[in-house]
């Protein structure tokens, strides 16, 4: 049965009607037109609402945010695979709700990650640089199962040891912004870590290897730079974020996860990353990689999402939750609905808000026609940057509508 869908017209944007069937499946769906960075309207009033459902604390913090009432960030953790690691996707969700509610800056960026994007940097790694885990989406535990927020560390092992962030965005020049780093030290290791105008040597201690902060404070548009001087510490990246209020989006997204991999972290270790930047909603966007399986099975998929959205609320037990079904893949569309189905079950069974990726796509087959009019790439898995914004831009205006 189709439902009402209003489609804010944040840049021109038409109405669109979407299929809610139970088989995950649906007609296709009008293109929309890839909006501008201009996303958000500009609240005419600002009064007091109580919001009911599984997004009113979310909802309920940016309703204080807008109104000023509050001090602190109203925070996004997004955790994906593919779709949402080159920060097509998010940084659209990031831009539209920056500008209505306020920008907090770009969060948490991985440091040393080479062919690696996220909006509002620049990102220079130099030198040879290894991952740790091996595989960043491995379901198996590994190691010492601690690699801070984003589910990696990164260390230079050869050649010119350097990694770089630089912070573009120019709304925040004359911001007063906070950069967190991260990162694992030996007792034989050493780096130099410059921030602006200054520099500080950092040396390792007889603690080994466990995850360390260091937190500094510079105005303005600045470059954060590590310089690898001796053995081999590990950075498992950078949370950037302005004093002033606002809404931060952390990208957590790593190619090739699924909802078992961060189930593969240790629980206490990640938990105390979260615990420094709370967020006030969770977004879960895994489902794609699980449909390359050789077989499917919907029962395991929807025990892996339940046990996620348990620990995540072990840790923050007040953030909402939201369920991202995965998007149509042309090489497996048989598998997509089973999982489709699974993740909606999950999504009622937790008390989180479900979004169909699948059903916005327009159902089954809808990534071979988003890859006919050049929304998505030719390997029929991911979308090109314009088809990223255009769920972007669905899944902010029914975010909005919601609100």
């Amino acid at each position: 049965m189709a439902r009402g869908f209003l489609l804010l017209c944040l840049a021109g944007c038409t109405a669109s009607a979407h299929s809610n069937e139970h088989n995950g499946e649906s007609a296709p769906v009008a293109a929309v037109a890839p909006p501008s960075a201009s996303v958000a309207p500009e609240p005419s009033s600002t009064p007091v609402v109580t919001h009911e459902g599984p997004l009113a604390n979310f909802y309920d913090a940016l309703s204080a945010l807008e109104r000023g009432e509050r001090k602190e960030h109203v925070r996004i953790a997004w955790l994906g695979d593919s779709h949402a690691q080159a920060d097509f996707w998010t940084g659209y969700l990031r831009r539209g709700l920056q500008k209505r509610f306020g920008n907090g800056g770009p969060g948490f960026v991985h440091l040393g990650y080479k062919d690696y994007r996220h909006e509002g940097v620049d990102v220079e790694v130099s030198g040879s640089w290894r991952f740790q885990p091996k595989k960043p989406a491995t379901t198996e535990p590994f190691g010492d199962g601690a690699f801070g927020l984003g589910g990696m560390t990164l260390g230079g092992y050869a050649g010119d040891r350097k990694a770089s962030i630089e912070l573009t965005q120019s709304e925040l020049a004359d911001k007063e912004v906070k950069w967190d780093l991260c990162y694992k030290i030996g007792p034989e290791d050493e780096f130099k870590l410059t921030l602006g105008d200054k520099s500080e040597t950092i040396k390792g201690d007889d603690e080994k290897f466990v995850l360390r902060h260091l937190e500094r404070r510079v105005r303005g548009l600045a470059t954060l730079k590590v310089e690898i001087v001796s053995g081999r510490p590990d950075f498992c990246g950078v949370a950037i974020e302005t004093e002033t209020p606002g809404v931060v989006l952390d990208n957590l997204g790593i190619n090739g996860a699924r909802y078992k991999t961060p189930l593969a972290w240790k629980e206490e270790a990640w938990g105390a990353e979260v615990r420094r930047r709370p967020p006030e909603l969770f977004v879960f966007e895994y489902g794609g990689n699980e449909a390359g399986d050789g077989a499917i099975n919907a029962d395991i998929y929807k025990r892996a999402a339940l046990e996620l959205v348990a620990r995540v609320r072990r840790i923050a037990a007040d953030a909402s939750c939201l369920v991202v079904a995965p998007a149509d893949r042309s090489d497996v569309e048989d598998k997509i609905p089973p999982i489709v189905v699974a993740l909606r079950a999950a999504a009622a069974e937790a008390g989180c808000m479900f979004w169909n990726t699948y059903e916005m796509m327009g159902g089954r087959g809808s990534m071979r026609r988003w890859r006919d009019d050049e929304r998505a790439a030719a390997d029929g898995i991911h979308l090109k940057p314009k088809g990223y914004v255009e769920l972007g831009a669905l899944l902010l205006a029914d975010l909005m509508a919601a609100f």
